[in-house]
């Protein structure tokens, strides 16, 4: 199994006109925000019915928790000064004369789009306003194989949206580029975003060669060399950043040079890794831990001496560190039917990545300094609905879906010991 980072929506979104997000007057945005980051999402339902095809009702919930650890000093003052705030998907629409125009070969009249939700991006505002958070990165997700996961878990196409999922590899290079060059001059018309974190999945046979071509293509749109796609003002004299979620053993050397570009940067992950099998069997806190040493190797080799990147943790549950498996009734947990109560606390794992993060055989990868390699952690997950498939109308569930008080205590103690003194 393919291990899913962002388990939350993918919504057939509306496509919208967007006006451009005016920030402060003279404000100038640094292309490089240095500090710790959490991930948010909206609500997985906004009406009755997880088939209805209706805008985000996403309002930015968490901003009171993020702005409460920022501003709660009688511990230290670590804080999070990132916010990666749900944007929205990529998907392909045939025309209904057309049904097969977006099957490979796709056709140009197939409608490859990215969406960002005008609701979206008003949580987004919000975020960029909050007490202590100084960027927003606008998450777009995707999975590639979404048509194969939905036959692998009990083909429960429950709404009979059918195939709309943006398999790459039906496109050229070329529709790949229109496809960046959208999705580039859609989101930079929001001045309040640093950037765009990709999280389109699975980076592997056969999808790993198109989705290598777009995140290339992406990147470069994103820093607008030539302020062709809105991404490079004033606010932004730089461009905009493009951060790819991915796994560091998977990672080859040459990929920060080859694919990522001048404004890109790697969002490693810290969790659901070297996963047992397709049930959703949890990883021990013994066993998290070790998967995370073994992969602290692959991240040096990954990142070269240029290579910038971030670790993204646990701290709510994720599809294999969690404290409650709990699968949906009927068709749908496909595989994964066998409930799992992993017998220990968020707090626990927590703890142990803080160790091992902190000890003396790697706290120099792991110090966040100012134009240095290492950005921050971050943090998954504040969420309504953690769960997998990412479709709305499955409903096999991961809990806790936020962090607890235990576990912003730990981060409140132990981050202060990453930084750069």
């Amino acid at each position: 199994m393919q291990p899913l980072m962002s388990a939350t929506l993918m919504i057939v979104a509306l496509t919208s006109t967007y006006a451009t997000a005016v920030s402060a007057p003279g404000k100038v945005y640094p292309l490089w925000t240095y500090g710790h980051a959490a991930y948010t999402y909206g609500p997985l339902h906004c009406t009755g019915s997880p088939c209805d095809v209706v805008p985000s009702c996403n309002k930015a919930h968490w901003v009171k928790d993020i702005e409460a650890f920022n501003t709660d000093t009688s511990i230290s003052n670590a804080s999070i000064s990132t916010v990666y705030s749900y944007g929205g998907d990529v998907e392909f629409w045939p025309k209904k004369e057309e049904p097969l125009a977006c099957n490979a070969p796709a056709k140009d009249t197939c409608n490859f789009t990215s969406y960002y939700d005008p609701n979206n991006k008003k949580a987004a505002d919000t975020y960029a306003q909050a007490e202590g958070v100084n960027q927003v990165v606008a998450l777009l997700d995707a999975r590639l194989d979404g048509w194969n996961m939905i036959e692998q878990y009990n083909n429960n196409d429950a709404c009979n949206f059918g195939d709309f999922y943006p398999n790459l590899n039906n496109l050229s290079a070329v529709q790949m580029g229109k496809l960046a060059v959208q999705t580039a001059q859609l989101f930079c018309q929001d001045e309040n975003l640093g950037g765009i974190q990709i999280d389109l999945e699975p980076y592997q046979d056969p999808y790993k060669q198109s989705l290598e071509t777009f995140i290339k293509a992406t990147s470069e749109a994103f820093e607008d060399v030539d302020s062709k796609n809105g991404c490079r003002t004033p606010a932004h004299p730089e461009g905009r950043t493009t951060s790819y979620f991915t796994f560091a053993h998977r990672t080859r050397d040459d990929f920060k040079d080859t694919i990522m570009g001048k404004n890109g940067y790697f969002v490693f992950s810290g969790y659901d890794l070297k996963p047992k099998n397709l049930a959703f069997e949890y990883n021990t806190v013994e066993e998290f831990g070790n998967n995370l040493l073994s992969e602290i190797p692959e991240i040096r080799r990954a990142i070269g001496k240029t290579g910038k990147f971030t670790l993204a943790v646990p701290i709510a549950a994720s599809c294999h560190e969690y404290e409650h498996y709990i699968p949906m009734h009927g068709e749908g947990c496909g595989p994964a039917c066998q409930p799992y109560d992993s017998g220990a606390t968020m707090a626990q794992y927590v703890q142990k990545l803080m160790d091992i993060l902190t000890a003396p055989e790697n706290i120099d990868l792991f110090t966040v300094e100012e134009g240095g390699q290492f950005i921050g952690l971050s943090f998954w997950v504040w969420t309504y609905d953690m769960t997998y498939p990412p479709m709305k109308w499955f409903n096999n569930l991961f809990l806790p879906a936020t962090p607890s008080t235990d576990v912003l205590t730990i981060l409140k103690k132990e981050l202060p010991k990453l930084t750069k003194a």
